[in-house]
């Protein structure tokens, strides 16, 4: 997981940082949906974990809010995926954006009248 983290922040910071042409553009942003795509996957996993966790601290007589407290301590991955795909999916939308901009760019033609 933090292999693919670290791919997905070079690839930020890639477009944070330099002037990218439309067609690299684009491959950063084919790059980072996928990543984000195995990240969600690992997220989903966390999830099933953190919900197991508030599920069984239930059973056990706590109160829900309790029980989430002990998730989110034993689960503590559940919190940073959320966040991190939170950020990489704007990111993605920005690039998108960005990718919009250069099309519309590309087709507008001087009018010689």
């Amino acid at each position: 997981m933090n292999e693919v983290l670290n791919k997905i922040a070079d690839i930020i910071e890639d477009y944070n940082t330099s002037e990218l042409d439309g067609v690299k553009l684009n491959n950063h942003l084919k790059m980072l949906t996928s990543y984000l795509y195995y990240i969600e996957t690992i997220r989903t996993e966390a999830h099933e974990k953190f919900e197991a966790v508030i599920h069984n601290k239930v059973k056990e007589g706590f109160s829900v809010a309790r029980a989430t407290n002990e998730a989110n301590v034993s689960v503590p991955e559940m919190y940073k995926l959320r966040r991190l795909l939170e950020s990489g999916y704007r990111v993605a939308d920005a690039m998108r954006t960005n990718i919009s901009f250069i099309k519309s760019e590309m087709n507008i033609t001087p009018k010689n009248y």
